[in-house]
């Protein structure tokens, strides 16, 4: 059985430990959309699910924003305030530096 689930990650420079059901490889992330511009939102999918919790860090940065040389993944661009703002949502690999 397949579900999409949502979730949200907040505009702050901040990581977001999110737990998620499933890997990232079996389960990615099918969406990226903001409806407000402080708020960036994302949709998974996940394929039958056996109840596996893990946690992922996610974290936004805005176009032009420098970020950590970390291992990280791309993981969508959402547009906000009539697209003068551009977030790109990104995943660490294992629990991020501080």
């Amino acid at each position: 059985m397949r579900t999409v689930y949502r979730y949200e990650v907040a505009v702050d420079d901040k990581w977001h430990e999110i737990p998620m059901y499933g890997r990232p490889s079996v389960n990615p992330v099918l969406h990226v959309a903001a409806r407000k511009p402080d708020v960036v939102e994302f949709w998974a999918e996940y394929r039958d699910w056996e109840g596996f919790e893990e946690t992922r860090w996610f974290r936004v940065f805005g176009t032009g924003q420098p970020f950590p040389n970390w291992p990280m993944h791309h993981r969508g661009v959402a547009l906000a305030a009539d697209g003068q703002l551009v977030w790109h949502l990104y995943e660490s690999e294992g629990m991020p530096p501080p």
